[in-house]
């Protein structure tokens, strides 16, 4: 397929913003044949910055699975279970500072605490857990954030805001997934129960009291619905004072293993890419006419926030592998290490609660958790600091070219003008930065997609050639 002809058939795709996981995806990375332990890695350079992502566990409850429309791997909640899985995160942690010592002594930034449902379950768990951080990682220049569902931070007065309000830190944060405030929809995605538009209000002044910032994940493009409906939602979370809102295209398409995906009302409800990109135009317009700045392609924070030392973090870090190592623990974690000095490697530990639990406590072969590895050569570091920038919405070419001897045009040319004809990436300035155009940033998926197209395909031929056998796989 010629390049325009590739581009263009990305672009009728869902468009799911599979960069924000990473170059590359899941897929394209190996299974790890063995347990094999990259522990080592962590103190390659113990002076680069490190950010921490910690999922606790990878229960949810809504009683839709994945609330009808998520992809994202997760289990039926069961609290001995996530109690189970919390203690053996914190015991992962804590094996690794035996191991790399360094570790208490890496500048860290930021802390992530997500995965399913991350406040789901016992706030004295999650206290144990936040406590370990601290033992192990310098947290006291650190935004420490903790992701759930509104309801959950409720309880017991407010205990898991306690508990994030002790850890001792630079700046703490929660963010909830409140999807929107239509208490039709929100009874359709099953999650009536985790709190309707009076309990957020309540949640973000409780928050607030505690000096705690709050952050929102709204959906738009509902099916059936249009500009109006993310409108009212942006609104609503504006009036209740959310410091920080992520708004994301809602993913639905035929194949998609979804409740929402088997009903063909649903389907036929879903607006056309095109359509669905004017209310990208909306969205983002209204944000930034009421005084929110875009840091990330998905995130906007209030200008005063921005400005000062409480602008959030640990999205912007995360895209930034050329500068930061992301460190992760528990199931499903994701680490990466490495990336200015030598290859950078990436790993993720085993994602079902029970394996993970077999891995940590020993009663499965090998002594780590690790399932899947990818070392970077070349190209893919290449691809992972273009992909990285365009989750900022912008690559920076003077570090590239910093980084690797040669401008991003020069790396791929006709590639990059394809793109650019299709104005989905302005013309660069002449300190060589490439912005996303609003379009592109609706297409962002379509466009690192077609830029990794070839080295992917590359990668899958030779590992059919491995096998004894060729074939393609999909970027």
């Amino acid at each position: 397929m010629d390049p325009q002809a590739e581009l263009e058939t990305r672009m009728t795709r869902p468009q799911r913003h599979r960069l924000l996981n990473g170059y590359p995806i899941a897929g394209l990375m190996l299974k790890t044949p063995r347990p094999m332990r990259f522990i080592d890695a962590f103190a390659h350079d113990h002076a680069r910055p490190a950010i921490i992502g910690v999922l606790p566990h990878t229960f949810c409850n809504p009683t839709i699975a994945g609330c009808g429309f998520c992809t994202f791997p997760h289990e039926k909640f069961s609290s001995p279970q996530a109690s189970a899985a919390t203690a053996a995160v914190v015991r992962e942690i804590e094996e690794a500072a035996r191991l790399v010592p360094d570790l208490r002594t890496r500048p860290v930034p930021a802390v992530y605490l997500g995965g399913g449902t991350a406040n789901l379950g016992r706030a004295e768990d999650l206290a144990a857990l936040l406590a370990a951080l601290g033992r192990v990682f310098d947290l006291r220049a650190a935004e420490v954030t903790l992701e759930g569902v509104p309801v959950y931070f409720t309880i017991r007065g407010h205990a898991m805001l306690d508990a994030l309000a002790r850890v001792p830190c630079r700046q703490r944060r929660i963010s909830m997934g409140v999807q929107t405030f239509a208490p039709e929809w929100i009874a359709r995605m099953g999650r009536s129960a985790f709190g309707d538009a009076t309990l957020i209000a309540g949640l973000v002044a409780e928050a607030h009291r505690r000096g705690i910032t709050t952050s929102c994940d709204l959906l738009f493009n509902l099916p059936g619905t249009g500009i109006d409906h993310a409108i009212a939602d942006i609104d609503a979370a504006m009036a209740m004072g959310f410091d920080q809102i992520c708004v994301y295209n809602l993913v639905l398409g035929p194949g998609m293993k979804t409740p929402w995906a088997t009903d063909p009302s649903l389907l036929e409800a879903m607006p056309a890419n095109e359509v669905a990109c004017a209310t990208w135009f909306a969205v983002r317009d209204h944000l930034m006419r009421r005084g929110f700045i875009q840091r990330t392609l998905t995130n906007f924070e209030r200008a005063e926030i921005a400005a000062s030392e409480r602008s959030f973090a640990y999205e912007r870090l995360g895209f930034d592998p050329l500068r930061v190592d992301m460190l992760g623990f528990g199931p499903g974690a994701i680490s990466m290490v490495a990336f200015a000095d030598s290859s950078p490697v990436k790993w993720s530990n085993v994602a079902t609660t029970q394996e993970y639990l077999g891995r940590i406590d020993g009663s499965m072969p090998g002594d780590a958790p690790v399932a899947r590895h990818f070392v970077y050569g070349r190209p893919d570091r290449e691809l992972l600091m273009v992909t990285r920038g365009f989750a900022q919405c912008s690559v920076d070419g003077a570090r590239f070219r910093a980084a690797f001897g040669v401008g991003i045009a020069e790396a791929a040319v006709d590639l990059l003008e394809v793109v650019m004809a299709a104005g989905l990436v302005l013309p660069p300035t002449d300190a060589e930065r490439y912005d996303l155009s609003p379009r592109g940033m609706f297409y962002a998926d379509a466009v690192v997609g077609f830029l990794a197209h070839r080295r992917i395909a590359a990668m899958a031929d030779a590992a059919a050639d491995a096998l004894g056998h060729h074939g393609h796989m999909g970027g």
